[in-house]
């Protein structure tokens, strides 16, 4: 069965790593993004995983519980995004735990993922994410020209799909990319569903569904925001302040039509946590 899961990086604007948040006026907020992308949700019936800031989900805890109950998968983002590869490792456990506590408080006996802020995480901290008692991580790319991600080698894991990893009963999933000139280009975030024409994007999702069994979606909620961009940093480059406001308009629109090209291809909509369930009782049962 071919899968599409989608999932929303829960963060504000603020906590971009392009920006100074020293020099961010945190009081304007584009939450309310959260909020437009829960309604789509309900209007086209589709579930999908959240992967929260521990400072959000503190504030929000009935919120995320109803999203639980709604039958959405609740994971952790970090504590307030600081990237695990600037941390020491003592310090991203101290993270990884005080995420837990929350995660914990909103999911109840449910499993719980993680992603790492930027994708920035290395096989030692995959580790500690492991040993932590987080069931899935998705914080693997192929995508070696960013200068913020990270790299995670995956010895010691089988690939149950081109896209999935296993070790025990934790799974790793690695967000969908496409060869493309012989690079790696990621189809399948906010910003390229945002910067790319629709048709470019259409063409290389398209490419990706016809030789593949998963495909990851990952947005974020200043994207769907319905309020006017905010002031940045002065000091915030020409190119950045483009690459955050461009086609935040239009994002609810290609989410529809990227949904239903999904679709037409016959791919099940579902999310981590069904997907680490499904895979780890077939294992055990064998």
């Amino acid at each position: 069965m071919k899968k599409v899961i989608l999932s929303l990086d829960v963060e504000d604007w603020y906590h971009l790593d392009y920006f100074k948040r020293s020099e961010c006026n945190t009081s304007d907020s584009l939450l309310d993004g959260l909020d437009v992308y829960v309604e789509l949700l309900s209007e086209l019936s589709l579930p999908s995983s959240f992967f929260v800031l521990g400072e959000i989900a503190e504030k929000k805890i009935e919120y995320f519980k109803d999203l639980v109950g709604l039958g959405h998968d609740i994971g952790s983002h970090g504590w307030n995004h600081q990237r695990p590869l600037t941390l020491s490792t003592d310090a991203f456990q101290d993270d990884l735990s005080r995420c837990m506590r929350a995660m914990k408080e909103i999911n109840g006996d449910k499993g719980v993922g993680y992603r790492a802020p930027c994708f920035s995480l290395d096989r030692e901290r995959l580790d500690i994410v492991k040993e932590t008692g987080f069931i899935y991580d998705s914080s693997r790319i192929d995508f070696g020209n960013h200068p913020l991600y990270g790299s995670l080698e995956m010895s010691g894991y089988t690939s149950d799909s081109k896209y999935v990893y296993r070790k025990d009963d934790f799974l790793e999933f690695e967000v969908t990319t496409l060869p493309v000139l012989g690079k790696n280009v990621p189809i399948s975030g906010g910003g390229y569903l945002r910067l790319f024409p629709w048709l470019l994007m259409k063409e290389l999702v398209t490419r990706h569904l016809k030789n593949n069994d998963i495909y990851i979606l990952y947005i974020h909620p200043f994207e769907l925001s319905r309020l006017p961009a905010p002031d940045v940093p002065a000091t915030t480059s020409l190119l950045t302040k483009f690459r955050f406001r461009h086609g935040r308009n239009q994002v609810v629109e290609r989410l529809k039509r990227l949904t239903d090209l999904l679709a037409s291809y016959e791919y099940e909509f579902t999310t981590f946590r069904a997907i680490h369930e499904e895979i780890t009782i077939s294992s055990n049962d064998n």
